[in-house]
């Protein structure tokens, strides 16, 4: 399989520029770490910045690397480069496994065939359970001449110390909106074309590549279909379990946080919204009933998050899904009371 694709995108995704540039700097002046750990939410491009890092540290022209036409990015392309080691998650797995680290190491520890550079990629390295996280521990400890190690992250908090220490960190940022949007539209090929990528941006928490990997998965749409569930949940004649049903057939996680979305946000206007009666024009709740909404929907967010846990376990989803969605169309039918009584 080729690698250009990865490293074309990391070449043109503009919220990595500032990262392509450090790092060619760092590469001209000597200053390449052994270990590096790029940090970022998924969808951000990190396996993409690391192939395009492996070429540029592999490159035989120093001067141009990346060149992408020398033998060495060739072989890159080819995936057939012999002094560029990788390991990630194979098939259904959900750890790396912990003898492709070793061989990884094994290979890291070689004289480089090409008589330059050798680099290792472990994508991700959070997936890393402790036998893994070991085996690597010693090529961080005492690294190999000439070796870059590059590690992807998305959840920093579940590396071991002894790891995460022993590597310098590259945090890949949330691009501004304004950006990602842009990037996005430019998307023909993929389905980007009259797309209003907003929604799924924000279901991807601004991560672009998540975006338009949900938007393939039939997720362009989500945000307008998941709009109309809280006026149909107010009603109170809503066919929850029917809901529950659909929503975990299609896209769970991105509806669980299309409505973790909608409840910080609610809370968040219900932290700020104005006690009944400093004015006649006043559209606040009384005090009590406020203090209700609020706590109602913190509740809320706790069996969202139960369920996002349980997501590809074995609890069954669904009924944590009519759950929660009963706890909304109670509160949404209450609040819709409490003003009507006002």
């Amino acid at each position: 399989m080729s690698d250009d694709g990865p490293v074309a995108l990391a070449a043109g995704a503009p919220w990595l520029a500032a990262a392509r540039r450090g790092l060619t700097q760092a590469l001209g002046t000597g200053r390449l770490p052994h270990a590096l750990m790029l940090q970022g939410l998924p969808g951000l491009g990190k396996t993409a910045l690391a192939e395009w890092l492996a070429r540029l540290a592999l490159c035989d022209r120093p001067q141009a690397a990346p060149c992408g036409s020398c033998v060495s990015c060739r072989l890159h392309a080819a995936g057939t480069h012999p002094d560029l080691a990788r390991v990630g998650l194979v098939e259904e797995r959900k750890q790396v496994a912990v003898d492709d680290v070793r061989e990884l190491t094994a290979r890291l520890s070689l004289k480089s065939l090409r008589g330059g550079r050798k680099v290792g990629i472990v994508d991700p390295a959070d997936a890393m359970n402790a036998s893994g996280a070991n085996a690597l521990l010693k090529t961080l400890e005492e690294p190999p001449p000439d070796t870059l190690l590059i590690l992807t992250v998305a959840r920093p908090d579940r590396l071991p110390a002894t790891v995460a220490s022993r590597c310098q960190r590259l945090a890949i940022a949330v691009p501004a909106q304004g950006v990602a949007l842009a990037w996005l539209a430019a998307q023909a090929g993929a389905g980007g074309a009259g797309v209003d990528w907003r929604g799924p941006l924000a279901l991807a928490a601004g991560a672009p590549l998540a975006a338009l990997r949900l938007a393939e998965r039939g997720g362009a749409t989500l945000d307008r279909d998941m709009a109309e569930v809280p006026a149909l949940l107010a009603q109170g004649n809503a066919d929850l379990v029917a809901l529950a049903e659909r929503f975990q057939q299609h896209l769970p996680a991105e509806r669980l946080r299309w409505i973790e979305n909608w409840v910080t946000d609610r809370i968040r206007k219900g932290l700020t919204m104005p006690v009944a009666g400093h004015s006649p024009s006043n559209p606040g709740l009384p005090a009590a009933a406020r203090t209700r909404h609020i706590q109602l929907l913190f509740g809320a967010l706790d069996e969202l998050r139960a369920a996002q846990a349980a997501l590809g376990g074995s609890a069954n989803v669904a009924m944590l899904w009519e759950r929660l969605l009963t706890l909304l169309a109670q509160e949404l039918a209450g609040l819709r009371a409490g003003r009507a009584a006002r």
